[in-house]
């Protein structure tokens, strides 16, 4: 969880607005490009819980995922008569495979990118107008892949 939350964590605040620098280290054509790896991983947790919940089966998982990963609804239906849709179908049904094998392995990106933001802003919270952005990831990669969770306390504790 530690770092591929760590990953994602990275991927967003690279798009964090910067003086001049409206979408932040990218410009707008990869802004764009990591909305959609937001999107696509949104889409893994929805699918994810929903598989290992039985609250969704495969195909409701394949249509899920064209419909609003691909932006292409009813894809896994037109699939036989469309050869576009068979396309996007047979993509969404290797990625539904690997999800419906690994259970929460999807959403621990962003269960471990939120433990880092939390602690960012109690972090901020705690040192006011003496935070740095620099200092706190500096101190923060020093702890290693150690989830948040086990060392939060004490990273707040010391300055």
């Amino acid at each position: 969880m530690a770092s591929e939350g760590w990953a994602l964590y990275c991927e967003e605040l690279m798009s964090d607005p910067r003086p001049g620098r409206r979408y932040g280290f990218y410009n707008v054509g990869e802004y764009l490009y990591e909305l959609q790896g937001q999107l696509l991983r949104a889409v893994r947790i929805v699918v994810d819980v929903g598989i290992h919940t039985k609250r969704m089966t495969f195909d409701e998982a394949v249509d899920y995922f064209t419909a609003h990963v691909d932006f292409f609804p009813g894809a896994r239906q037109r699939a036989a008569t469309d050869p576009a849709a068979r396309a996007e179908a047979e993509v969404a049904q290797r990625a539904i495979y690997r999800y419906s094998k690994w259970p929460t392995q999807a959403i621990t990106y962003n269960l471990g990118k939120n433990a880092i933001a939390g602690l960012r802003e109690a972090y901020k919270a705690k040192t006011g107008r003496a935070y740095s952005e620099k200092h706190f990831h500096q101190k923060f990669m020093g702890m290693g892949t150690v989830p948040v969770a086990y060392f939060r306390e004490v990273f707040l504790q010391t300055p």
